[in-house]
């Protein structure tokens, strides 16, 4: 399901092509999923749990004070998105056709599904915080919930903007996306460091 979304791009994938890749006729699909759109949130729901497992791992072998864990689990999640342009360019996909067509909602099993597993950055990077603000590393006085929101949203935005128009930034701004983003999270790390 995920290689025919990852290859023809949301918009222009149809259940003929999604049958073609799990050697199923269209007829045996519809049995299964009942639109495009539920197939397209269970290829989202596929990489969001590949996306999870890898975060949960990589929190599991944070070392050090808690801005030290901060900005190496941000750094390590940019490699990540680096290394999955074609994910990533799915995903801002997959955010911009939803928006767009808020009518075409999958089935509530679906939707129900995917919130449980959406939010899992966002827990994590809370739970690194409050081990820095614990150390002393990261400032007390800060909106937690904020600055987690901040951090989580822009970054898969612009992680998805680079994905889509990569070349376009470096030939704009004569930086590479990826180090735009890296500066971004040394902004973060700055605003938020207990001195």
């Amino acid at each position: 399901i995920k290689k025919a979304f990852l290859e023809k791009g949301l918009f222009n994938t149809v259940m003929d092509d999604i049958a073609d890749k799990v050697g199923l006729t269209r007829r045996t699909l519809y049995r299964y999923f009942r639109t495009k759109e539920d197939l397209a949130y269970e290829a989202t729901i596929m990489i969001l749990n590949e996306w999870n497992d890898y975060q949960n791992d990589l929190f599991n072998r944070l070392e050090g004070s808690g801005i030290a864990r901060l900005e190496y689990f941000l750094t390590s999640q940019i490699y990540y998105m680096n290394d999955r342009i074609e994910i990533m360019k799915y995903l801002g996909e997959f955010d911009f056709y939803f928006a767009e067509n808020a009518y075409l909602e999958p089935s509530t099993e679906c939707k129900i599904r995917y919130d449980d597993i959406i939010l899992e950055s966002e827990r994590l990077l809370t739970e690194i915080i409050n081990i820095g603000q614990g150390d002393h590393s990261i400032k007390s006085d800060i909106d937690v919930k904020l600055m987690v929101a901040t951090m989580s949203n822009l970054l898969w935005g612009f992680g998805q903007r680079v994905a889509i128009r990569g070349s376009i930034i470096e030939k704009e701004t004569g930086f590479r996306g990826i180090d735009i983003i890296k500066n971004q999270i040394s902004i973060y790390i700055m605003a938020i460091k207990e001195e």
